[in-house]
């Protein structure tokens, strides 16, 4: 039986499941709860418990490395004890690099083959830019036997940059959420005109750019759900402030199931994210059946299918989602259309088991 070690977020920061690497790796879990396969799965934790995104470089790097070196100890004994045939480490590249750099130089020291999985949808961009972060992650790839990447053209810019074994591997829809929706799909009315955000509320996601967009149409509301800095928050309120109304709401962090009956509600789900890796809310709206409008980057395209099961928008701008916006939200025939199309394509290319398969084929491939 081949031992597995996952290293992975899995909490989230604090304890509060920021972050959909968490999501992934609980979906993952699950399923070998159910059906092992013939290896051995243990997890180490790589969670972080303070929250940077703000502040400057220079306090970014020392709160990271302070906790990094943490994190790298607790892997290094779990190989002693556990001594595991493959380390799977998750990343999302940047500056956690350097630790990915010392796990998997410890790992294959110790004779275990390794796989990096990269949840971010980066790899193009850093390939393309010869820096820093281009030198480490290129230093990193020496040490890894399986990187594991998400999207078509993380995929090809890794091979075009000569890195060897690189696969493809989408993440799946987890079975907590296939069940709910079985459960209370039938039961939750959708609300006309009402859009939802799932996410950390924060820039990168676009939020800023949604709320203008909203602001220039009055026929739809905005529920946001999800972690909101206070600053944050109030600085959306402001510009909400353009249109009357109460039409934006916060709920805060909410549980999976909660969060799965917002889908279940929303009219069309909107996810405007500057930068993506595979976000696992996409697909839980699909398997809900709720429209999605989001950004074309990341693994989004491949998951939308190019446009067959969703709206397809350029990143960065509040006229591009407004004008998305309006050419759906009253269309309930395209709806109804990308409704059974998403269904369809989530059951068949994105099931947990579909995926959990192929991981474990590659763990078995060593």
């Amino acid at each position: 039986m081949k031992k597995v070690l996952l290293c992975t977020p899995y909490e989230g920061i604090s304890g509060s499941n920021i972050g959909g690497i968490s999501v992934w790796a609980k979906a993952v879990v699950a399923q070998y709860g159910q059906d092992n396969h013939g290896v051995a799965l243990m997890v180490e934790p790589l969670d972080r418990k303070t929250y940077v995104r703000g502040v400057g470089k220079l306090v970014r790097l020392w709160s990271g490395m302070s906790e990094y070196f943490s994190l790298i100890g607790n892997v290094k004994k779990s190989i002693r004890k556990h001594k595991p045939d493959v380390v799977h480490l998750c990343t999302t590249a940047s500056l956690g690099l350097l630790k990915d750099y010392f796990i998997l130089r410890h790992a294959k020291s110790k004779g275990c083959r390794t796989v990096l999985h990269f949840h971010c949808g980066r790899i193009p961009e850093i390939m393309s830019k010869g820096n820093w972060e281009t030198k480490l992650l290129k230093r990193v790839m020496k040490y890894t036997d399986v990187p594991l990447v998400m999207d078509a053209s993380s995929h090809n810019a890794l091979c075009g940059c000569g890195v060897t074994g690189a696969v493809n591997l989408p993440n799946p829809l987890s079975t907590l959420v296939s069940g709910i929706v079985s459960r209370s799909g039938r039961n939750v009315e959708r609300v006309p005109g009402r859009l939802l955000f799932v996410g950390h509320v924060v820039d990168i996601k676009g939020v800023y750019e949604l709320v203008e967009a909203c602001s220039m149409i009055d026929s739809v509301e905005l529920r946001m759900v999800g972690h909101a800095e206070e600053n944050v928050r109030q600085e959306l309120v402001s510009i909400a402030a353009k249109r009357t109304g109460s039409w934006l709401n916060f709920t805060g962090g909410l549980s999976r199931e909660d969060t799965i009956g917002e889908i279940l509600a929303a009219d069309i789900l909107v996810a405007p994210s500057y930068i993506e890796g595979f976000p696992n809310v996409i697909i839980e709206a699909m398997a809900c059946g709720t429209p999605v409008i989001a950004s074309r980057v990341g693994a989004i395209p491949e998951m939308l299918d190019n446009g067959r099961c969703g709206v397809l928008i350029e990143p960065r701008s509040a006229v591009a989602i407004r004008d998305a916006v309006l050419s759906l939200v009253h269309d309930n025939v395209r709806k109804a259309r990308f409704s059974v199309e998403s269904q369809e394509r989530v059951n068949n290319v994105y099931s947990i088991q579909s995926v959990w398969e192929q991981m474990v084929s590659i763990w078995n491939g060593f």
